[in-house]
């Protein structure tokens, strides 16, 4: 027999190990069902890539139409300051009517009070005096009167009584 060389005799035995490793490997492959697994992932990166993409295409055509709408920012922030402006004047006005009724409406119940407080105590006032007066002329009167001044005033009293008596009847 021919006897082989070590180069040979090495490269039969890694051939013989390749082919074991590649049986192997498949082996695995129809066990584990890699191919499904690969797949699996094959179209997860599909799907991943294709979103991705319809992404990218909704962000430009919202890019797009920012872009166009931006072009008439200015104009619109001078409509809205314009109208804003607008509504301050015309707020404006409408509380400085509303003071002002306001302020006539407080003038008038305060002016009311004061007239019916100084009617009260002008009227206090007068019964105070009126009382105080008749007081002192009570005071007075019976001081200048007599016993005999005091009978005669009694007794015209008494007779005036009387006329007014015999006219009733």
């Amino acid at each position: 027999m021919h006897e082989m060389s070590l180069f040979e005799k090495i490269l039969h035995t890694n051939i013989i190990n390749f082919i074991i490793v590649v049986s192997t490997l498949v082996w695995i492959f129809k066990k584990a069902n890699l191919g499904a697994l690969i797949q699996k992932l094959a179209d997860d990166v599909r799907l991943s890539v294709e979103k991705s993409s319809n992404n990218a295409q909704s962000a430009i055509s919202q890019y797009k139409s920012t872009k166009k709408s931006t072009k008439d920012t200015p104009k619109l922030q001078e409509e809205i300051i314009s109208q804003a402006k607008s509504n301050a004047q015309s707020i404006k006005e409408k509380i400085e009517q509303k003071t002002l009724l306001e302020k006539y409406e407080l003038k008038k119940s305060i002016e009311k009070m004061l007239s019916s407080q100084n009617e009260k105590y002008k009227k206090l006032t007068i019964d105070e005096v009126y009382t105080a007066s008749i007081n002192i002329a009570k005071e007075e009167v019976q001081k200048r009167l007599d016993e005999v001044t005091h009978q005669r005033l009694i007794q015209k009293s008494i007779e005036e009584l009387d006329k007014i008596e015999g006219s009733l009847s």
